[in-house]
């Protein structure tokens, strides 16, 4: 019986002593890294401050992108309307309205002479 506890005390001394070598071994690698962290410290805090300025660049730039985006949209509207406007006004013109069609074509006319005016 003896002989039985001291043989599953030896194993655990054994098992204890290899964990508190582990121990031994991650705390001095944790200091290690720790000390490599210090040393490092500059280098680290430009590398996050020109993180930190490539973000704002990028929004930056994404209102921009926004923008342009925007004002082409409002572009391709506008003549979009003009198309639709010019259509309606030759349906006007060829259609059976021929009293708004004479109204169109004195507009259409004013307008071609205003142009040729600012040219």
């Amino acid at each position: 019986m003896f002989l039985f506890i001291a043989t599953i005390f030896i194993a655990e001394l054994i098992i204890v002593l290899s964990l508190i070598s582990y121990i031994l071994k991650a705390d001095k690698a944790v200091q290690d890294l720790r000390k490599e962290i210090i040393s490092r410290k500059p280098q680290i805090k430009a590398g996050l401050l020109g993180v930190r300025e490539g973000i704002h660049l990028v929004r930056e730039k994404q209102g921009l992108l926004f923008e342009i985006v925007k004002q082409k949209r409002n572009q391709y509207l506008i003549s979009l309307a003009k198309m639709i406007l010019v259509y309606l006004l030759l349906f006007i013109i060829k259609g059976k309205c021929k009293k708004a069609a004479s109204i169109c074509q004195g507009i259409l006319l004013v307008k071609d002479v205003w142009d040729s005016i600012s040219a």
